[in-house]
């Protein structure tokens, strides 16, 4: 009978995983009665995690009125079982004031226990805590030894706030070789910022061996995914010919994405291309309009530009 009731058991539990990853995919595709369904049978029999979804859902109005209030209720049973990330979102609530009177030291104690526990994301939380300071006293060393946990398993922007503290010892012993490693990591994981950091570095040669081809890919990762620092960069570095052949035309189409997102330096450079022709077809009025709106954030060179220009036109 032993092994009867053991093999009723392991069933049991492989129907309620499969419960359950049904209730996270149907909450994943936005149909939340059905993820409602799901997790509130696993909840009634006791599932953390099923526990944690329900708070999750009502403290976002998924298939039921938002009530902060409820979510943490429903995130203390999932806590009370010792599942790290409802420990995690009471920190963020209490942190802020969500659905309970704010209290920065319970939110602090409750962060730390997940992070304790191995939370990936409680880990990056406190350790951008201890970075910003504010909330809590600044401690770039503390700070260090989370990011580097959640680096550890692979979040990608504790790897790149990680490799900056290392990188300018901010609090920490300097140690750029680390620094160059977690920005590698966070690059190749997509990480945006990291990408533009790494590739600066490889354009400027003094960190790293300069690479101005590496540089060229670096920078087109991050300006394609929207980034105008680097749009600037690569508009630079086709402008140039640093790493690959001169291409007037390319570098104007991407210092105009970056000058369109606001970047004053990048407004300026598009209204000098459309002054001289260099790169797109002279128009005056363009020259005219886009170094305005750099003179306009207050930038010098281009209130000089604009007074050449205007004297050219005889104005």
């Amino acid at each position: 009978m032993k092994w009867f009731f053991a093999f009723g058991c392991y069933l049991f539990s492989l129907s309620a995983f499969a419960t359950l990853n049904d209730g996270i995919e149907a909450l994943e595709k936005q149909n939340y009665s059905q993820a409602l369904a799901e997790f509130k049978t696993l909840a009634s029999v006791g599932n953390a995690e099923a526990r944690f979804y329900l708070g999750i859902m009502q403290k976002n109005g998924y298939g039921m009125p938002a009530d902060a209030g409820r979510a943490l209720g429903w995130f203390k049973k999932a806590a009370s079982q010792g599942y790290a990330p409802a420990n995690r979102e009471m920190g963020k609530m209490y942190l802020i004031g969500e659905g309970v009177d704010a209290d920065l030291e319970e939110a602090v104690e409750l962060l730390e226990a997940a992070a304790e526990q191995g939370d990936e994301a409680a880990q990056m939380e406190v350790g951008q805590l201890y970075i910003a300071g504010g909330k809590v006293e600044k401690d770039s060393a503390r700070a260090a030894q989370w990011l580097e946990k959640a680096a550890a398993q692979g979040n990608s922007q504790a790897q790149y706030q990680l490799a900056n503290l290392l990188y300018q010892g901010d609090g920490v012993e300097k140690n750029i070789e680390q620094a160059l490693k977690w920005y590698q990591q966070a690059a190749a994981a997509s990480q945006v910022d990291a990408q533009y950091t790494l590739a600066y570095l490889y354009m400027d040669g003094q960190a790293i061996t300069q690479d101005y081809p590496r540089a060229f890919s670096l920078f087109q990762q991050a300006a394609q995914a929207g980034n105008r620092n680097a749009q600037y960069m690569l508009g630079y570095m086709l402008d140039q010919g640093m790493g690959v052949a001169k291409n007037p035309k390319s570098a104007f189409d991407w210092y105009l994405k970056a000058a369109q997102q606001g970047y004053d330096e990048a407004q300026l450079i598009v209204g000098y291309m459309y002054f001289t022709g260099k790169g797109a077809t002279k128009n005056q009025a363009l020259a005219e309009d886009w170094v305005s709106k750099a003179v306009a954030q207050g930038n010098a060179k281009a209130k000089k530009l604009l007074e050449e220009m205007h004297r050219a036109a005889g104005q």
